[in-house]
C-alpha cells in the first residue's frame, strides 16, 4: 500500500511541475523573454505573475529584430496579450 501511495505522490509532483502557471510561479525573480500577439517582445526579470498570467517585469527592454529599442524600469503585461513566455534559465 505504501509503494502505491509513493508512486502516486511522485506522479503528482511531476505533473504539477509541467503546468505552465506553476512553472512561471516557481521562476519569479528570473530572466524571461515575453512575446506579445502584436509581435512586441520584452526581455527582463519577471517579478510577479498571477493566475491570469499577467506579468510584472523589471529592468525590461523592448526588442525588435533582436535589437533593443527601448529600456523600461517596470513593465506590466496583460496575460491575454501574451503569445509566449520563454524562461531564460531553462535553455
Amino acid at each position: 500500500m505504501r509503494i502505491k501511495r509513493k508512486k502516486i505522490e511522485q506522479s503528482l509532483s511531476q505533473t504539477s511541475s509541467k503546468r505552465p502557471l506553476t512553472a512561471l510561479q516557481k521562476n519569479t525573480k528570473k530572466s524571461v523573454t515575453v512575446r506579445l500577439k502584436n509581435d512586441v517582445q520584452y526581455k527582463g526579470v519577471m517579478d510577479n505573475v498571477d493566475s491570469y498570467m499577467n506579468l510584472i517585469m523589471t529592468n525590461a527592454e523592448e526588442l525588435k529584430d533582436d535589437k533593443v529599442i527601448a529600456n523600461y524600469g517596470r513593465v506590466i503585461v496583460r496575460g491575454n496579450n501574451v503569445l509566449f513566455i520563454k524562461l531564460e534559465n531553462e535553455l
